[in-house]
């Protein structure tokens, strides 16, 4: 495998012999990078914060962000240039009643005006829709929100001196549904390698009472209720922030909404499934599933069928074993090191 680093949107060099590579995909928010390799000065001199280490063979980049250094290894981290979008704060007020894809495609100049490079790429015609204002938020935190409440992936795809913002919807290969041809990982099927499963709904709300303009009796308010049977679990969001100004009120109300969605993404049941996935010749990695796919699990052993979404992909390289280890669900927090295994 080479690794192309660029100054940004001049090619620099080559890395084509390596330690380990870990490269982790993510489908709701930047992935993570992090590359060992040998400790020389000609290495060291490639490899600098704000670099960008591009793949030929993937659309995603990442820039490097740390580097530590400890006898012969020489290792770096960072993150897919998507995390860059948290350098801007977005400035002034949007109100915002479209497709999601065509919102975060609207925000794009936020983070054009101090990194020029950046530029919305083609709205592909995505339909969830959002009704919000928003501003002075972290206009990556903002997009995070946006794509969690909407099921819509995000990345910046590198081309030297083009960086594209643009949006993506994983398909449904899960065996419930008829439209795609499934993906099916199982023990018992010989593509499911060392698994783990956990559960955490410590943190879940299905139910949110949203608190706008006003006082008292007087304060507009909404339900925003995700329940459907379940017993309720409540959180309050105060939303005073968000302005009605010359709004209707029902798209004052909409809006209202629109934030109560993004405090229970905040709020959903951490369920996981993670696994080494092993290619077999009908579910080939990259070519029959990938990145924000909805795939089912099924552990014989366990007992434990877990139909989901694939928020996580991450590919390790190392000792001339390659590792691919997707995550189904809502990953648990977590950073990679950048200390030596």
């Amino acid at each position: 495998m080479e690794l192309y680093i660029y100054d940004l949107d001049r090619l620099v060099g080559i890395v084509d012999v390596m330690t380990s590579l870990r490269w982790r995909r993510r489908y709701f928010e930047p992935g993570e990078v992090e590359l060992h390799v040998l400790a020389t000065a000609e290495q060291v001199a490639l490899l600098q914060p704000g670099y960008v280490i591009r793949r030929p063979d993937r659309k995603e980049a990442a820039i490097i962000e740390a580097v530590e250094i400890q006898d012969n290894d020489l290792a770096v981290s960072g993150r897919m240039l998507s995390s860059v979008l948290g350098r801007a704060i977005i400035s002034k007020q949007y109100n915002l009643n479209t497709t999601v894809e065509q919102a975060i495609l609207t925000l794009v100049p936020e983070i054009t005006r101090i990194f020029p490079l950046i530029t919305a790429g083609t709205n592909t015609g995505l339909t969830p829709k959002v009704t919000m204002q928003v501003t002075y938020k972290n206009l990556l935190d903002t997009i995070i929100n946006l794509s969690k409440t909407s099921g819509i992936g995000f990345q910046i795809v590198f081309e030297p001196g083009d960086w594209k913002l643009e949006c993506y919807q994983g398909k449904d290969h899960s065996v419930e549904q008829k439209e795609n041809p499934f993906v099916f990982f199982s023990d018992e099927f010989g593509n499911l390698g060392s698994a783990s499963y956990t559960y955490d709904d410590s943190n879940f709300r299905n139910y949110a009472l949203v608190g706008g303009e006003g006082e008292g009796e007087q304060r507009v308010k909404v339900e925003v209720d995700l329940s459907q049977g379940e017993q309720r679990r409540e959180i309050f969001v105060d939303a005073k922030d968000v302005k009605q100004d010359k709004l209707t009120d029902e798209e004052y109300r909409e809006k209202l909404k629109q934030r109560g969605l993004e405090k229970l993404a905040d709020c959903v049941k951490a369920q996981n499934f993670e696994s080494e996935a092993l290619n077999v010749p009908n579910f080939e990695y990259l070519k029959d599933w990938d990145l924000g796919d909805i795939v089912t699990c099924y552990h014989t052993r366990w007992g434990i069928s877990f139909p989901g979404r694939v928020t996580e992909i991450e590919e390790i390289y190392e000792n001339g074993v390659t590792e691919i280890v997707p995550t189904l669900g809502e990953p648990l927090p977590e950073k990679l090191t950048i200390g030596s295994d």
